[in-house]
Protein backbone atom coordinates (compact mmCIF):
# COMPACT_ATOMS: atom_id res chain seq x y z
CA UNK A 1 0.00 0.00 0.00
CA UNK A 2 1.12 3.45 -0.42
CA UNK A 3 -0.60 6.18 1.30
CA UNK A 4 -0.86 9.69 -0.35
CA UNK A 5 -2.18 12.73 1.39
CA UNK A 6 -1.97 15.11 -2.01
CA UNK A 7 -1.36 15.49 -5.29
CA UNK A 8 2.59 15.64 -5.15
CA UNK A 9 3.08 12.46 -3.07
CA UNK A 10 0.53 10.79 -5.64
CA UNK A 11 3.25 12.38 -8.73
CA UNK A 12 6.19 10.18 -6.81
CA UNK A 13 4.24 6.91 -6.31
CA UNK A 14 3.09 7.06 -9.98
CA UNK A 15 7.17 8.30 -11.38
CA UNK A 16 8.10 5.22 -9.26
CA UNK A 17 5.87 2.98 -10.64
CA UNK A 18 6.54 4.03 -13.84
CA UNK A 19 10.28 3.39 -13.07
CA UNK A 20 9.74 0.22 -11.58
CA UNK A 21 7.35 -1.01 -14.43
CA UNK A 22 4.53 -1.82 -12.02
CA UNK A 23 0.78 -1.00 -12.23
CA UNK A 24 -1.13 0.56 -9.44
CA UNK A 25 -5.04 -0.08 -7.69
CA UNK A 26 -6.53 3.62 -6.85
CA UNK A 27 -8.43 3.24 -4.08
CA UNK A 28 -9.58 5.45 -1.47
CA UNK A 29 -12.98 3.52 0.67
CA UNK A 30 -12.89 0.44 -2.24
CA UNK A 31 -17.26 0.49 -2.18
CA UNK A 32 -16.70 0.15 -5.43
CA UNK A 33 -14.43 -2.18 -6.26
CA UNK A 34 -16.14 -4.47 -7.21
CA UNK A 35 -17.78 -2.56 -10.32
CA UNK A 36 -15.58 -3.56 -13.46
CA UNK A 37 -12.58 -6.28 -14.35
CA UNK A 38 -10.11 -7.18 -11.19
CA UNK A 39 -7.66 -4.85 -11.62
CA UNK A 40 -3.98 -6.44 -12.35
CA UNK A 41 -1.78 -4.77 -9.78
CA UNK A 42 1.20 -4.81 -7.77
CA UNK A 43 0.35 -2.16 -5.28
CA UNK A 44 -2.34 -0.09 -4.47
CA UNK A 45 -2.61 4.11 -4.11
CA UNK A 46 -4.68 4.78 -1.11
CA UNK A 47 -5.88 8.16 -1.62
CA UNK A 48 -8.37 8.02 1.65
CA UNK A 49 -6.58 11.05 2.93
CA UNK A 50 -8.20 13.42 -0.06
CA UNK A 51 -10.61 14.95 2.12
CA UNK A 52 -12.42 17.96 2.59
CA UNK A 53 -15.00 20.61 1.91
CA UNK A 54 -12.47 23.52 0.60
CA UNK A 55 -14.82 25.94 -1.07
CA UNK A 56 -18.66 26.21 -0.97
CA UNK A 57 -20.17 29.02 -2.28
CA UNK A 58 -24.39 28.25 -1.63
CA UNK A 59 -25.43 31.62 -3.28
CA UNK A 60 -23.62 30.79 -6.91
CA UNK A 61 -24.01 27.44 -6.62
CA UNK A 62 -20.49 25.87 -6.59
CA UNK A 63 -18.64 23.67 -4.13
CA UNK A 64 -15.57 22.35 -3.92
CA UNK A 65 -14.64 19.20 -2.01
CA UNK A 66 -11.41 16.71 -2.34
CA UNK A 67 -12.17 13.54 -4.25
CA UNK A 68 -11.76 11.72 -1.25
CA UNK A 69 -14.96 13.18 1.08
CA UNK A 70 -17.17 10.46 2.24
CA UNK A 71 -20.51 11.04 0.38
CA UNK A 72 -22.59 11.85 3.84
CA UNK A 73 -20.62 14.85 4.44
CA UNK A 74 -20.87 16.11 1.16
CA UNK A 75 -24.55 15.80 1.11
CA UNK A 76 -24.92 17.29 4.91
CA UNK A 77 -22.66 20.17 3.52
CA UNK A 78 -25.27 20.77 0.96
CA UNK A 79 -28.41 20.21 2.91
CA UNK A 80 -27.23 22.69 5.23
CA UNK A 81 -28.04 25.20 2.50
CA UNK A 82 -30.77 23.45 1.28
CA UNK A 83 -29.35 22.68 -1.85
CA UNK A 84 -28.03 18.90 -3.49
CA UNK A 85 -26.29 17.15 -6.69
CA UNK A 86 -28.83 17.35 -9.19
CA UNK A 87 -27.82 13.77 -10.72
CA UNK A 88 -29.12 12.40 -7.68
CA UNK A 89 -25.81 10.11 -6.83
CA UNK A 90 -26.73 6.26 -6.73
CA UNK A 91 -25.94 4.91 -3.38
CA UNK A 92 -25.06 1.13 -4.15
CA UNK A 93 -23.16 -0.47 -0.98
CA UNK A 94 -26.63 -2.35 -0.11
CA UNK A 95 -26.34 -3.88 -3.63
CA UNK A 96 -22.30 -4.21 -3.40
CA UNK A 97 -22.16 -5.74 0.57
CA UNK A 98 -19.96 -2.30 0.59
CA UNK A 99 -19.37 -0.44 4.11
CA UNK A 100 -20.67 2.62 3.19
CA UNK A 101 -22.07 5.16 0.13
CA UNK A 102 -18.10 5.86 -0.44
CA UNK A 103 -16.69 9.09 -1.68
CA UNK A 104 -17.60 12.07 -4.04
CA UNK A 105 -14.63 10.47 -6.47
CA UNK A 106 -16.35 7.33 -6.94
CA UNK A 107 -19.36 8.56 -8.14
CA UNK A 108 -17.35 10.52 -10.61
CA UNK A 109 -14.62 7.49 -11.66
CA UNK A 110 -18.23 5.78 -12.62
CA UNK A 111 -20.41 8.67 -13.80
CA UNK A 112 -23.11 7.12 -11.24
CA UNK A 113 -26.21 8.83 -11.99
CA UNK A 114 -29.81 8.31 -10.24
CA UNK A 115 -33.28 8.82 -11.50
CA UNK A 116 -32.71 12.42 -12.04
CA UNK A 117 -30.46 11.85 -14.87
CA UNK A 118 -33.90 11.58 -17.41
CA UNK A 119 -34.12 15.50 -17.19
CA UNK A 120 -31.46 16.63 -15.49
CA UNK A 121 -28.23 14.86 -17.00
CA UNK A 122 -25.96 12.74 -15.30
CA UNK A 123 -22.83 12.78 -12.56
CA UNK A 124 -20.26 14.24 -15.63
CA UNK A 125 -22.55 17.56 -16.59
CA UNK A 126 -21.67 19.20 -13.28
CA UNK A 127 -18.43 18.41 -12.45
CA UNK A 128 -17.56 22.11 -13.62
CA UNK A 129 -13.72 21.25 -12.95
CA UNK A 130 -10.68 18.80 -11.32
CA UNK A 131 -7.42 18.81 -10.36
CA UNK A 132 -5.58 15.57 -11.22
CA UNK A 133 -2.43 13.88 -11.69
CA UNK A 134 -2.20 11.89 -15.48
CA UNK A 135 -0.58 7.95 -15.29
CA UNK A 136 2.53 9.90 -16.83
CA UNK A 137 2.96 11.43 -13.54
CA UNK A 138 1.70 14.94 -15.00
CA UNK A 139 0.02 17.26 -12.86
CA UNK A 140 -3.19 19.21 -15.20
CA UNK A 141 -6.06 21.08 -14.12
CA UNK A 142 -9.76 21.25 -16.07
CA UNK A 143 -12.62 23.76 -15.98
CA UNK A 144 -12.33 26.12 -13.10
CA UNK A 145 -16.04 28.08 -10.78
CA UNK A 146 -17.88 28.53 -14.41
CA UNK A 147 -18.94 26.36 -17.08
CA UNK A 148 -18.10 27.16 -20.44
CA UNK A 149 -16.98 25.89 -23.78
CA UNK A 150 -12.95 24.83 -24.94
CA UNK A 151 -11.48 23.16 -27.41
CA UNK A 152 -9.71 19.61 -27.14
CA UNK A 153 -10.83 17.06 -24.76
CA UNK A 154 -13.97 17.67 -23.20
CA UNK A 155 -11.49 16.35 -19.78
CA UNK A 156 -14.72 16.52 -17.56
CA UNK A 157 -16.94 14.12 -19.43
CA UNK A 158 -14.09 11.82 -20.11
CA UNK A 159 -12.63 11.40 -16.73
CA UNK A 160 -16.06 10.58 -15.59
CA UNK A 161 -16.60 6.91 -15.85
CA UNK A 162 -13.48 6.14 -16.30
CA UNK A 163 -12.70 4.19 -13.67
CA UNK A 164 -9.34 5.82 -12.32
CA UNK A 165 -7.81 4.10 -15.30
CA UNK A 166 -6.53 7.67 -16.99
CA UNK A 167 -5.82 9.75 -13.61
CA UNK A 168 -6.26 10.41 -9.84
CA UNK A 169 -8.21 13.53 -9.01
CA UNK A 170 -7.72 15.41 -6.01
CA UNK A 171 -10.03 18.70 -6.18
CA UNK A 172 -13.33 18.69 -7.97
CA UNK A 173 -15.48 21.50 -8.13
CA UNK A 174 -19.25 20.69 -9.32
CA UNK A 175 -22.66 23.21 -9.52
CA UNK A 176 -25.22 22.41 -7.39
CA UNK A 177 -28.92 23.18 -7.25
CA UNK A 178 -31.63 24.17 -4.96
CA UNK A 179 -33.43 21.39 -3.61
CA UNK A 180 -37.18 20.89 -4.51
CA UNK A 181 -39.63 21.88 -1.76
CA UNK A 182 -41.73 19.09 -2.11
CA UNK A 183 -41.68 16.03 -4.66
CA UNK A 184 -44.93 13.71 -4.79
CA UNK A 185 -45.32 10.65 -6.95
CA UNK A 186 -48.60 9.45 -9.14
CA UNK A 187 -49.06 5.77 -9.89
CA UNK A 188 -50.62 4.01 -12.84
CA UNK A 189 -51.37 0.63 -13.45
CA UNK A 190 -50.71 -0.81 -17.00
CA UNK A 191 -51.19 -4.58 -18.58
CA UNK A 192 -47.72 -4.74 -19.63
CA UNK A 193 -44.51 -3.18 -20.70
CA UNK A 194 -45.45 -2.21 -23.77
CA UNK A 195 -48.38 -0.11 -22.18
CA UNK A 196 -46.41 1.17 -19.42
CA UNK A 197 -43.96 2.93 -21.74
CA UNK A 198 -46.49 4.54 -24.02
CA UNK A 199 -48.17 5.98 -20.88
CA UNK A 200 -44.82 7.14 -19.76
CA UNK A 201 -43.89 8.81 -23.42
CA UNK A 202 -47.82 10.48 -22.89
CA UNK A 203 -46.99 12.20 -19.88
CA UNK A 204 -43.81 13.16 -21.01
CA UNK A 205 -45.58 14.59 -23.73
CA UNK A 206 -47.79 16.99 -21.67
CA UNK A 207 -46.56 20.39 -20.20
CA UNK A 208 -46.89 18.89 -16.66
CA UNK A 209 -42.82 18.80 -16.42
CA UNK A 210 -42.37 15.10 -14.32
CA UNK A 211 -38.60 14.78 -14.08
CA UNK A 212 -38.46 11.04 -13.26
CA UNK A 213 -40.38 7.99 -14.33
CA UNK A 214 -39.98 4.03 -13.35
CA UNK A 215 -41.85 1.05 -14.42
CA UNK A 216 -42.20 -1.45 -11.66
CA UNK A 217 -43.66 -5.47 -11.92
CA UNK A 218 -46.67 -5.64 -10.02
CA UNK A 219 -45.60 -8.20 -7.66
CA UNK A 220 -42.80 -5.84 -7.30
CA UNK A 221 -44.49 -2.56 -6.16
CA UNK A 222 -46.84 -4.81 -3.75
CA UNK A 223 -43.25 -5.69 -2.04
CA UNK A 224 -42.65 -2.44 -2.03
CA UNK A 225 -46.01 -1.21 -0.70
CA UNK A 226 -47.79 -0.27 -3.81
CA UNK A 227 -51.29 -1.63 -4.18
CA UNK A 228 -52.33 -1.89 -7.62
CA UNK A 229 -53.76 -4.80 -9.35
CA UNK A 230 -52.66 -4.49 -13.01
CA UNK A 231 -49.38 -6.16 -13.89
CA UNK A 232 -46.89 -3.42 -14.26
CA UNK A 233 -47.07 0.00 -12.42
CA UNK A 234 -45.64 3.32 -13.70
CA UNK A 235 -43.79 6.01 -11.22
CA UNK A 236 -43.65 9.27 -12.11
CA UNK A 237 -42.14 12.10 -9.98
CA UNK A 238 -43.06 15.72 -9.94
CA UNK A 239 -40.87 18.30 -7.71
CA UNK A 240 -40.88 21.92 -7.46
CA UNK A 241 -42.73 24.43 -5.09
CA UNK A 242 -45.69 23.05 -3.58
CA UNK A 243 -48.55 25.07 -5.21
CA UNK A 244 -47.34 23.91 -8.87
CA UNK A 245 -46.74 20.01 -7.86
CA UNK A 246 -50.52 20.67 -6.66
CA UNK A 247 -51.14 21.53 -10.18
CA UNK A 248 -49.62 19.30 -12.35
CA UNK A 249 -50.64 15.96 -10.25
CA UNK A 250 -54.02 17.11 -10.34
CA UNK A 251 -54.08 17.84 -14.27
CA UNK A 252 -52.26 14.50 -14.78
CA UNK A 253 -54.69 13.07 -12.67
CA UNK A 254 -57.85 14.36 -14.65
CA UNK A 255 -55.96 13.07 -17.82
CA UNK A 256 -56.28 9.84 -16.29
CA UNK A 257 -58.41 9.32 -12.86
CA UNK A 258 -57.34 5.78 -13.33
CA UNK A 259 -54.04 7.14 -11.33
CA UNK A 260 -53.27 7.41 -7.75
CA UNK A 261 -51.19 9.63 -5.37
CA UNK A 262 -48.68 9.22 -2.86
CA UNK A 263 -47.65 11.89 -0.72
CA UNK A 264 -44.15 13.29 -0.51
CA UNK A 265 -42.68 10.92 2.59
CA UNK A 266 -44.13 7.92 0.80
CA UNK A 267 -42.68 8.99 -2.61
CA UNK A 268 -39.02 9.66 -1.22
CA UNK A 269 -38.81 6.70 0.10
CA UNK A 270 -39.71 4.95 -2.92
CA UNK A 271 -37.56 6.66 -5.17
CA UNK A 272 -34.53 6.49 -2.73
CA UNK A 273 -35.26 2.23 -2.96
CA UNK A 274 -35.26 2.77 -6.60
CA UNK A 275 -32.29 4.82 -7.18
CA UNK A 276 -30.32 2.90 -4.44
CA UNK A 277 -31.47 -0.38 -6.31
CA UNK A 278 -32.68 -1.92 -3.18
CA UNK A 279 -35.44 -3.58 -5.00
CA UNK A 280 -33.16 -5.98 -5.85
CA UNK A 281 -31.07 -6.51 -3.30
CA UNK A 282 -32.44 -9.43 -1.66
CA UNK A 283 -32.78 -11.04 -5.29
CA UNK A 284 -30.54 -13.83 -5.97
CA UNK A 285 -28.46 -14.10 -9.00
CA UNK A 286 -26.08 -11.50 -10.96
CA UNK A 287 -27.49 -8.20 -11.30
CA UNK A 288 -26.87 -6.17 -14.56
CA UNK A 289 -27.91 -2.49 -16.00
CA UNK A 290 -29.01 -2.32 -19.37
CA UNK A 291 -28.86 1.08 -21.04
CA UNK A 292 -31.46 1.27 -24.39
CA UNK A 293 -33.98 3.00 -26.04
CA UNK A 294 -36.82 3.48 -24.04
CA UNK A 295 -39.50 1.94 -26.47
CA UNK A 296 -36.92 -1.22 -27.22
CA UNK A 297 -37.20 -1.81 -23.62
CA UNK A 298 -40.69 -4.25 -23.85
CA UNK A 299 -39.01 -6.57 -26.30
CA UNK A 300 -35.21 -6.65 -24.33
CA UNK A 301 -37.82 -7.62 -21.49
CA UNK A 302 -39.89 -10.28 -23.58
CA UNK A 303 -36.62 -11.90 -25.37
CA UNK A 304 -34.60 -12.70 -21.99
CA UNK A 305 -38.01 -13.65 -19.78
CA UNK A 306 -38.90 -15.98 -22.46
CA UNK A 307 -35.96 -17.98 -20.75
CA UNK A 308 -34.39 -17.23 -17.94
CA UNK A 309 -36.36 -16.92 -14.06
CA UNK A 310 -35.58 -13.24 -13.60
CA UNK A 311 -37.12 -9.97 -11.62
CA UNK A 312 -36.23 -6.27 -12.75
CA UNK A 313 -37.32 -3.14 -13.13
CA UNK A 314 -37.07 -0.13 -15.18
CA UNK A 315 -35.98 3.50 -14.43
CA UNK A 316 -34.93 6.64 -17.25
CA UNK A 317 -38.94 6.31 -18.64
CA UNK A 318 -37.43 2.54 -19.79
CA UNK A 319 -34.25 3.52 -20.75
CA UNK A 320 -32.50 2.17 -17.60
CA UNK A 321 -33.31 -1.93 -16.86
CA UNK A 322 -31.98 -3.46 -13.54
CA UNK A 323 -32.08 -7.07 -14.07
CA UNK A 324 -31.65 -9.86 -11.49
CA UNK A 325 -31.17 -13.26 -13.07
CA UNK A 326 -28.33 -16.89 -12.71
CA UNK A 327 -24.81 -16.29 -12.39
CA UNK A 328 -22.91 -17.42 -15.14
CA UNK A 329 -22.19 -16.20 -19.20
CA UNK A 330 -25.52 -17.01 -20.47
CA UNK A 331 -27.55 -14.78 -18.38
CA UNK A 332 -25.03 -11.68 -19.58
CA UNK A 333 -24.86 -13.15 -23.48
CA UNK A 334 -28.92 -13.70 -23.57
CA UNK A 335 -29.32 -9.73 -22.29
CA UNK A 336 -26.57 -8.32 -24.55
CA UNK A 337 -27.74 -10.35 -27.97
CA UNK A 338 -31.31 -8.93 -26.93
CA UNK A 339 -29.97 -5.38 -26.82
CA UNK A 340 -27.93 -6.00 -30.33
CA UNK A 341 -31.70 -7.62 -31.75
CA UNK A 342 -33.44 -4.42 -30.38
CA UNK A 343 -31.49 -1.15 -31.51
CA UNK A 344 -27.80 -2.13 -29.02
CA UNK A 345 -27.36 -0.33 -26.00
CA UNK A 346 -24.79 -1.23 -22.97
CA UNK A 347 -24.83 -4.00 -20.61
CA UNK A 348 -22.73 -3.71 -17.16
CA UNK A 349 -22.29 -6.76 -14.74
CA UNK A 350 -22.41 -4.39 -11.62
CA UNK A 351 -23.30 -7.45 -8.95
CA UNK A 352 -21.60 -10.59 -9.34
CA UNK A 353 -22.40 -12.96 -6.83
CA UNK A 354 -20.35 -15.82 -8.24
CA UNK A 355 -17.65 -15.87 -10.71
CA UNK A 356 -19.52 -14.86 -13.66
CA UNK A 357 -16.82 -11.95 -14.43
CA UNK A 358 -14.71 -14.55 -15.16
CA UNK A 359 -16.26 -15.76 -18.20
CA UNK A 360 -18.01 -12.50 -19.46
CA UNK A 361 -16.51 -8.86 -19.70
CA UNK A 362 -18.70 -6.75 -16.75
CA UNK A 363 -18.68 -3.99 -19.18
CA UNK A 364 -20.30 -3.79 -22.89
CA UNK A 365 -17.54 -5.19 -25.37
CA UNK A 366 -16.27 -2.58 -27.79
CA UNK A 367 -16.15 -2.29 -31.03
CA UNK A 368 -12.60 -2.74 -32.99
CA UNK A 369 -12.63 0.85 -33.86
CA UNK A 370 -13.93 2.00 -30.34
CA UNK A 371 -11.65 -0.17 -28.69
CA UNK A 372 -8.87 1.44 -30.89
CA UNK A 373 -10.09 4.76 -29.79
CA UNK A 374 -9.83 3.84 -26.14
CA UNK A 375 -6.41 2.48 -26.55
CA UNK A 376 -5.70 6.20 -27.34
CA UNK A 377 -6.81 7.87 -24.83
CA UNK A 378 -5.00 5.20 -22.25
CA UNK A 379 -1.69 6.11 -23.68
CA UNK A 380 -2.38 9.54 -24.05
CA UNK A 381 -2.99 9.40 -20.48
CA UNK A 382 -1.04 6.73 -19.33
CA UNK A 383 0.91 5.09 -22.01
CA UNK A 384 3.14 2.58 -19.35
CA UNK A 385 -0.53 1.26 -17.91
CA UNK A 386 0.07 2.45 -14.20
CA UNK A 387 -3.19 3.24 -12.98
CA UNK A 388 -5.99 0.13 -12.75
CA UNK A 389 -5.07 -1.51 -15.71
CA UNK A 390 -7.69 -3.57 -16.70
CA UNK A 391 -10.29 -2.32 -14.74
CA UNK A 392 -12.49 -1.24 -17.53
CA UNK A 393 -11.58 -3.96 -20.82
CA UNK A 394 -8.46 -5.63 -21.45
CA UNK A 395 -5.13 -3.98 -21.73
CA UNK A 396 -7.00 -0.33 -20.76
Amino acid sequence: MIKVTGLEDAAVAIADAMANQQHLSVQSMATKSALGRDVSYDSYLDVSAFTGIKDYQPDELILTVRAGTPMHEVEAELASANQMLAFEAPDLHKLLGAQSAGTIGGVLATNASGPRRLTAGAARDYLLGFDAISGRGERFKSGGKVMKNVTGYDLSKLICGSYGTLAVFDEVTFKTLPRPETNISLLFGCEDMTAAVAKIASVFASPHEPNAAAILPGSMAASAGIDVPEAMVVIIRLEGIDVSVTDRALHLLAADPSGAEIDENSSSALWQRIRDVELLVNQPGDVWKLSCAPAAAPNIIAAVQNHFDMTFFADWAGGLLWLAGPSGASFGTALRTALANNGSGYAQLVRDQADTKTVITPFQPLSSAHYALHKRIKAAFDPLSVLNLGRMHDGI
